[in-house]
């Protein structure tokens, strides 16, 4: 009689295991479907190559970032209060003007900002602040988040340092 119960408990396991299996077919036609020319839009922003050295003047503050992915390259380079800042997008090294300021007080800068590029992309920065330097402070990490006109989003994280020329 256990041997019985045993063996209907079991059974009844298994079809239910088998039915609640979901169909792979949907998945499998979702990834057929997906035209790579749609994602065109979010590939062109990826940074191709770095910026240029850049000057900061006596007694100015600069935001120096470098992404996170291989190869590692400088992409972003904002002098403090200038409202604008440079970044690599793509093939090319764009001045996006700042749109959003806000967070946390990050030396001379804010933890959280939001930039207009001239090709229509937004860009979000967000960062975390890291150990003070002497002239200057880490940044552990953050990211840049850029949203296409065609409304892609791309992620980059990134890293760097908030300096000052003495």
């Amino acid at each position: 009689m256990i041997r019985h119960i045993s063996a209907i408990l079991l059974a009844t396991a298994l079809a239910t295991a088998c039915s609640s299996r979901p169909d792979p077919a949907p998945v499998e036609q979702a990834r057929q479907t997906v035209d790579p020319q749609t994602l065109v839009p979010a590939v062109n922003v990826v940074p191709e190559s770095g910026l240029g050295p850049q000057q900061l003047e006596r007694n100015e503050c600069g935001l120096f970032l470098w992404n996170r992915t291989e190869p590692t390259q400088f992409i972003f380079f904002e002098k403090a209060q200038s409202g604008r800042a440079t970044m690599q997008i793509g093939a090319e090294a764009v001045e996006v003007t700042q749109t959003i300021n806000r967070g946390e007080i990050f030396g001379e800068f804010m933890t959280e900002q939001g930039f207009a590029a001239p090709g229509g992309e937004q860009v979000m920065l967000t960062v975390v602040p890291g150990e003070p330097l002497q002239g200057g402070q880490r940044v552990e990490q953050g990211k840049l988040e850029i949203v296409t006109p065609e409304g892609w989003r791309t992620l980059i994280p990134v890293l760097g340092v908030r300096a000052c020329q003495p």
